[in-house]
């Protein structure tokens, strides 16, 4: 019987695409890892597609081909070369304004992928498990944990007690790392509800993901692999969203099709929808003594944009980076030092991309007439200057913050 290792480099809590990236990062370093999750990862032939998907932008796709997952994963995703917004907060009662942004104005053959959330765990956690000095501990939880100066102490809810230099809450909005810090998050709640489905239609989507914006929220439509299946991504307000989820299957699909219009042809459901109340979340801090937050235990933003999993891949990205050249110079990664590298560069990002999507979904979900032409203005403004255009793709797919090797899709 092989015991497993109780000393490690770096524990991370939380097995989700975030943490498992982080962690097949850092231990094909030659750090030691250990993996901590409540909830088992698929093996690749268990995935069952479900509607939750992420598009990732250039940044993500290079921070993961350095994880070695890419090759194995990309079949499963669908490239993003036109994203197109189409200001309809009306509801059809003024003709919409459309814009095309179209990758191959900046010279790329995409924006980003669309790819499954769970064939990229698995994808993900396989490659975890093909690296030798990775550990996994599921299912377990982090029960608590103590810091000191030469390293941190945790106690799994197995009574399995671990050591390590440095520990990483990589485990969600409802982070139990984060409420064993103390960390205080500020919050708010949009009032709104996030409709996901698969679908398929008749027309081609021809890798053109389109954006509307509506009264309730936006309705997205994102490519996935084969001409005619798409996942869609629809917000509305919080009551709205609960009497669409209560439908007959006919009447739900023709509230779909009304919103999805005749881009995509007749379109029908590929699964069944799934919603969730939206959340708004950001950390107070990222860091306590030996301890740093990333993903969604530090951030959640609105979906609006397609940001949240690129912003949790950043945070992967500097992570990675400052603990390694770290450890290469021979400085306690879970050093003081280390941890503020981490925050400074990671903060403004943070801060930035909260405060956009929270305040891009409140202006284009309000039907105030002065907002509603200012919407439209500006998307005219913007499609009739090159310059500008341009600068509004290129931070989209590698924005100004973003500073970290791997993003650039250089090595660590």
């Amino acid at each position: 019987m092989t015991t497993k290792r109780q000393a490690f480099d770096v524990v991370i809590s939380g097995a989700g695409v975030p943490g498992l990236a982080l962690a097949a990062l850092l231990g094909r370093a030659g750090l030691n890892v250990a993996i901590i999750d409540p909830a088992p990862i698929p093996a690749p032939d268990d995935v069952a597609d479900n509607a939750r998907t992420a598009a990732l932008m250039h940044a993500s796709v290079n921070v993961l081909r350095a994880t070695g997952v890419w090759d194995d994963v990309a079949r499963f995703g669908a490239a993003l070369e036109t994203l197109r917004i189409v200001e309809d907060s009306t509801g059809g009662k003024d003709r919409a304004v459309t814009v095309d942004f179209h990758a191959s104005d900046i010279d790329l053959p995409w924006f980003g992928i669309n790819m499954p959330n769970d064939r990229l765990r698995a994808g993900l956690g396989l490659a975890c498990n093909d690296i030798q000095n990775i550990t996994f501990f599921i299912p377990a939880r982090v029960a608590d944990y103590a810091a000191d100066d030469t390293g941190i102490s945790l106690t799994l809810d197995d009574k399995t007690h671990l050591r390590a230099r440095l520990l990483i809450g990589a485990d969600g909005r409802n982070s139990n790392i984060r409420t064993i810090a103390g960390i205080e998050c500020d919050e708010f709640d949009p009032g709104q509800s996030a409709i996901t489905c698969l679908v398929q239609h008749t027309r081609p989507h021809g890798h053109v993901s389109t954006e509307h914006h509506r009264p309730g929220g936006p309705f997205t439509t994102v490519p996935l692999p084969g001409a005619h299946h798409s996942s869609i991504v629809w917000v509305e307000y919080a009551d709205d969203a609960d009497a669409f989820m209560r439908m007959r299957k006919n009447e739900f699909l023709q509230a779909l099709q009304d919103r999805a219009g005749t881009a995509l042809g007749t379109v029908t459901l590929d699964s069944d929808p799934t919603c969730w109340p939206l959340k708004i979340m950001r950390a107070q801090k990222l860091t306590a003594p030996r301890m740093a937050l990333m993903a969604e235990a530090a951030h959640v933003l609105h979906p609006m944009g397609a940001q949240g999993l690129n912003l949790s891949l950043r945070d992967c990205a500097v992570l990675a980076e400052v603990i390694v050249d770290a450890a290469r110079v021979g400085i306690d990664i879970g050093s003081r030092s280390v941890l503020d590298t981490y925050e400074s560069r990671r903060r403004p990002d943070i801060v930035t991309r909260v405060a956009a999507t929270t305040g891009l979904n409140k202006m284009a979900s309000n039907d105030f007439s002065i907002l509603r032409y200012l919407r439209r203005a500006g998307l005219k403004t913007v499609d009739s200057i090159t310059p500008l255009k341009k600068f509004a793709m290129n931070e989209g797919v590698m924005p100004g913050y973003d500073d970290s090797r791997l993003a650039r899709g250089e090595n660590l």
